[in-house]
């Protein structure tokens, strides 16, 4: 398990840099044990699968997210998908393509945490 947690961390540094690591670093220190769950589990494993793409990856995880409200991680998941190759127009277009499905009130919600994370790290 202790190769998972170590892959898992290498992953997502690599997917995330600075940002992860600055969103990482609380959970890290606080709550190492859900940190080690996290990297080993969804890094060191699922998110190094080769059955779907990255930027697939990265679209499941924020439509995800945004449909459950859950907005404190997108940030992460922004960078990560911008890491990958996919563009700012992709992902403002996956913000479009869910306003039928989960409501105008969450998507602008998804669409501010977009506008702060490129405020932060261009």
């Amino acid at each position: 398990m202790k190769d998972n947690i170590n892959s898992g961390f290498n992953h997502f540094s690599n997917l995330s840099g600075d940002y992860g690591a600055k969103a990482m670093a609380p959970i890290k220190d606080h709550f190492p044990e859900l940190a080690e769950f996290i990297m080993g589990n969804a890094y060191g494993d699922i998110f190094q699968r080769t059955t779907i793409g990255a930027d697939w990856k990265e679209i499941a995880v924020i439509s995800s997210l945004i449909t459950m409200g859950q907005f404190e991680q997108l940030g992460v998941h922004y960078v990560m998908a911008l890491r990958v190759g996919m563009t700012v127009d992709q992902i403002k277009g996956i913000l479009l393509h869910l306003v039928p499905c989960v409501g105008a009130p969450k998507i602008i919600s998804a669409f501010n945490v977009l506008l702060s994370t490129l405020e932060e790290i261009q």
